[in-house]
């Protein structure tokens, strides 16, 4: 199998346990369903698509499964070659997908990937903001495989479920972000997942250099806002 050149990493926090399901049930439920060879799931930017895809591979790790997660915003100035020799791995995770979808020399390396795995047990999970309908493909053929992907949209947190992945994160890095505290941020911030870890690493950061509790004033200091 080839080498890929690339360092991967996926964050611990990232894990099914600290993914407030809401009304995704069903999603998490295919994901965990090794049966499921092909899922698509779209959302918008910070909804917690990557969130899921690490989730799946931290789990795939911890049994010592071969895994391969990819984030296409990153690797997509590389040359497509880096995706060949996947095929025996037990799960492969594509983030962003649509990064590189209307490139021939992408589409035609995930054909071949497609077609190399389509009779072993290899998972293929893919995350993109558009369905495989709503992309620009340079090859039907590769469109039309995608389109048979189990298919899923992640549906946004709520206000109470923003408050409790914020206080769930913040508690998995050691420290307490109080009810009070996470309602202020979560209602004069970005409302995506994305934006509240951001905003986590943060006060993190200033809470442990400073030796502070995260009161309302200290994070408005902190994140200056009004």
């Amino acid at each position: 199998m080839k080498q890929i050149p690339l360092p991967v990493v996926i964050s611990q926090y990232m894990t099914f346990e600290s993914f407030f399901i809401g009304e995704n049930s069903a999603l998490i439920e295919a994901l965990k369903d090794e049966d499921q060879k092909l899922i698509w799931i779209t959302a918008d930017s910070g909804n917690g698509k990557t969130h899921l895809l690490s989730s799946l591979c931290n789990e795939y790790d911890s049994f010592d499964k071969r895994i391969q997660y990819l984030n296409m915003d990153e690797i997509k100035d590389y040359s497509s070659e880096i995706i060949e020799g996947l095929e025996g791995l037990d799960l492969i995770a594509i983030d962003a997908m649509d990064s590189v979808i209307g490139q021939h020399s992408w589409e035609e390396k995930l054909m071949h990937l497609y077609e190399s795995i389509l009779n072993t047990n290899t998972r293929l999970i893919i995350a993109s903001k558009e369905t495989p309908k709503g992309l620009d493909f340079k090859i039907p053929d590769l469109a039309s495989r995608f389109s048979l992907s189990l298919l899923f949209r992640v549906k946004p947190l709520d206000d109470d479920g923003l408050v409790f992945a914020a206080q769930h994160h913040a508690k998995a890095r050691g420290f307490e972000l109080p009810d009070d505290s996470a309602k202020f941020i979560i209602k004069r911030t970005a409302r995506t997942v994305t934006s509240l870890m951001d905003i986590l690493d943060t006060l993190d950061y200033e809470s442990l250099s400073s030796q502070r509790k995260l009161t309302i004033p200290f994070v408005k200091s902190i994140l200056k806002l009004s």
